[in-house]
């Protein structure tokens, strides 16, 4: 195989693996989403929460999953008067199973 043929199928590579990580984001996103609106008290009621997380790249290539509210972290984690009630934590370990199995 020639170099140029090397450096293609390695940008070929690049580019799919950069797919698979916008993908698992997007996974990450619609997973927290629906943890967050299944532990909503009235299933009918609109979550300012579920409706900001969201995921971006970073100027690195990074993806970055997020949320501007910032009583997310209380809701992740609790608080001595709340019970934490994870959404972000179970859906990375979720895909990241599902990741894992991919790459064998």
């Amino acid at each position: 195989m020639s170099s140029l043929q090397l450096t293609n199928k390695a940008a070929d590579y690049e580019k799919e693996l950069a797919r698979m990580i916008a993908q698992m984001a997007d996974q990450i996103v619609s997973s927290a989403r629906k943890r967050v609106y299944a532990n909503l008290k009235s299933r009918k009621g609109n979550s300012p929460l579920a409706n900001s997380i969201d995921s971006a790249v970073t100027p690195e290539g990074d993806i970055r999953i997020f949320t501007d509210k910032p009583y997310a972290k209380f809701v992740e984690f609790g608080t001595i008067n709340q019970p934490a009630r994870p959404f972000l934590t179970p859906a990375v370990e979720e895909v990241k199973v599902t990741f894992s199995g991919l790459i064998r």
